[in-house]
C-alpha cells in the first residue's frame, strides 16, 4: 500500500490530482525501463507482410510521437501517430519527415499506436493525459501489429517507455 501510494504522488505531481482510472491504466501500460530488442518499423512492416512476424507476435519499437504536417493525437482516445526514431544509423534526432530520402516512402517509417481495454475497445482517455506525453517524445513501445485498409501499421500496443 505505501508503495502505491508514493506510485500516486510521483504520477500526479505536487497539487495536481489525477482521475484513478488514469493512474491504474499508467500501471498497467508505463514501463519503468525500455524494453530491449528495439527494431525499426521499416521491419516490422516488411516482416509482417512477409509472413515472418506473426499478427500475435509482440515487437518493440524506438519512436517519436510525430505525424509530420498533420496532428499526430486522435482527440479523447488512447492513440497517436509515431515516427520511427532509430534514423539513419541510429541518430534518434533524425526526422524522416524532413529527410528528402525518407519523405519518399514516408509511409514505411509511420504507425497508428492504439490502446485498448479488455474488450479491444479504444480506451477513451486522452493519450496526453493517459501517459503525460506531448508531440515529439522519444519513446519504445511494445505491442502487436497489423494493417489498415489504406496500408497504414496499426500498432495494438501493451507497453510504453517514455524517455524522459
Amino acid at each position: 500500500m505505501r508503495s502505491f501510494c508514493l506510485c500516486c504522488i510521483l504520477l500526479t505531481g505536487c497539487g495536481e490530482s489525477l482521475d484513478p482510472r488514469v493512474v491504474e491504466l499508467r500501471q498497467q501500460f508505463m514501463l519503468e525501463k525500455a524494453p530491449a530488442n528495439e527494431r525499426p518499423v521499416p521491419e516490422i512492416r516488411s516482416d509482417l507482410k512477409s509472413g515472418k512476424l506473426s499478427q500475435d507476435t509482440p515487437f518493440a519499437i524506438r519512436a517519436r510521437i510525430n505525424a509530420g504536417d498533420i496532428p499526430p493525437f486522435a482527440q479523447g482516445k488512447a492513440a497517436f501517430i509515431v515516427t520511427d526514431a532509430t534514423g539513419h544509423d541510429g541518430d534518434e534526432s533524425h526526422n524522416p519527415h524532413d529527410c528528402p530520402f525518407c519523405k519518399r516512402d514516408i509511409k514505411s517509417v509511420i504507425a497508428r499506436v492504439e490502446w485498448n481495454d479488455n474488450q479491444g475497445k479504444l480506451i477513451d482517455v486522452d493519450a496526453r493525459e493517459l501517459f503525460d506525453v506531448k508531440e515529439f517524445d522519444l519513446m519504445v513501445i511494445e505491442g502487436t501489429g497489423q494493417f489498415a485498409d489504406d496500408d497504414t501499421l496499426i500498432i495494438a500496443a501493451s507497453k510504453i517507455f517514455v524517455v524522459r
